[in-house]
């Protein structure tokens, strides 16, 4: 190995982009070949960086939304659930209840017969 060789490959194990030795046949294209390929690499990396923290964001964000997801289904299922009791209670109800035997055509008499109802039944409470 001859001494130019030696410090060609000493020059490019330092820095990729340190001009390499002229008695090597390098030319200032080759340098700056060698220093637009250092910056192209360092950009790539900082590229790279970038978009592993997109994708952590991403990530992240995508847990956030997942975990409000199945908080919001417990809330849908537990209202559901609810919904499903008060239905139950309500058609226990009907056959008792006074109110759900008028029609919606004939409401102002059924309120009529409510209150007439209700009166007579304040009235039989009242002391003689």
């Amino acid at each position: 190995m001859s001494d130019c060789d030696f410090l060609c490959t000493f020059h490019q194990s330092i820095s990729k982009s340190e001009l390499l030795c002229e008695g090597c046949g390098g030319s200032e294209d080759e340098g700056k070949r060698l220093q637009r390929r250092e910056k192209n690499r360092v950009a790539a990396q900082k590229s790279r960086k970038r978009q592993t923290q997109r994708a952590d964001l991403l990530h992240q964000t995508c847990e956030l939304l997942e975990q409000r997801n199945r908080k919001l289904r417990s809330e849908v299922d537990s209202l559901s659930e609810e919904q499903r009791l008060l239905t139950e209670a309500l058609r226990a109800h009907e056959p008792f209840c006074p109110i759900m035997h008028c029609s919606f055509a004939s409401s102002t008499s059924c309120r009529l017969q409510q209150e007439d109802t209700l009166s007579r039944s304040v009235r039989g409470r009242e002391p003689l």
